[in-house]
């Protein structure tokens, strides 16, 4: 639920700063490096409030694109930590029916 809440808030702050950010110059970016810096920044940022900027290698790219791109790095990051609380969740339910005491003389 804290990544959600984070993730969520982090979202909001890029939206925000990359649409402060862009530039009106036609440049030709490549949109795989913008990717990979893009979710260097989101990963890393250990505070939702924490300022994200437009990495170097997106300029040229627009700000719906922009957009597209972190709310799919964000996406994905918000479902493989779901995906991991709910294999933690099936695991310590394994453990608990495991270990349960049995009525076998």
């Amino acid at each position: 639920m804290k990544t959600r809440t984070a993730a969520c808030a982090a979202l909001l702050a890029l939206t925000a700063a990359l649409t402060a950010c862009s530039s009106s110059e036609k440049v030709k970016a490549d949109p795989a490096a913008c990717k990979a810096a893009l979710e260097k920044q989101i990963v890393k940022a250990p505070d939702p409030d924490m300022d994200i900027n437009r990495p170097a290698a997106c300029k040229g790219i627009d700000d719906d694109t922009m957009q597209e791109y972190a709310q799919g790095i964000i996406g994905r990051h918000m479902n493989d930590d779901l995906n991991k609380a709910i294999d933690d969740f099936g695991q310590s339910l394994d453990d608990y029916a495991n270990n349960l005491p049995t009525d076998a003389p």
